[in-house]
């Protein structure tokens, strides 16, 4: 009997000559036997949790472990934080301006009871308007908003 320590370092495989030409390897680990591999003139093979084992006709026993692929990061549970709640230019429309990260801001925008939508500035700035109001949000949660000015029958200089 052999006995091989395999490639995690904590199992082994025990080989014992059972014929001609014919080989049987136990693996263990820890204690406890995890199963058997037999070889009668060809390869046999095992896997057990990322451990690869190979079995050899000659009785020779080689194994690998694969490489676990890095845990992604965890991302961060982002929560709204209400900054601000502002009236905008046009006199009517509302503004409530949540953070959630250093940058990146939201305004969710209403008027008169009724949604409107939400602008999002997650490292750029972001821009709307309605109805001739025009609103700015910037990454570092500045909003801004203005009017357009309509000319009146006067600044055209007829009446």
């Amino acid at each position: 009997m052999q006995t091989v320590t395999l490639a995690d370092k904590v199992s082994q495989a025990k080989v014992h000559k059972v014929g001609e030409e014919r080989y049987e390897a136990e693996i263990w680990a820890r204690g406890v036997l995890y199963g058997t591999l037999y070889a009668e003139g060809r390869a046999a093979r095992g896997l057990n949790n990322g451990l690869h084992i190979t079995l050899h006709p000659d009785g020779e026993v080689t194994s690998w472990v694969e490489r676990a692929e890095p845990r992604p990061e965890p991302r961060p549970v982002v929560q709204r934080m209400l900054v601000a709640t502002a009236t905008l230019a046009d006199g009517v429309t509302t503004a409530n301006l949540y953070r959630l990260t250093a940058d990146h801001y939201e305004a969710d925008l209403s008027a008169n009871g009724v949604r409107l939508g939400t602008l999002v500035a997650d490292d750029r700035a972001a821009y709307g308007e309605s109805n001739g109001l025009h609103l700015a949000l910037r990454p570092d949660g500045r909003l801004t908003s203005w009017v357009d000015e309509t000319p009146g029958p006067d600044a055209a200089g007829t009446r």
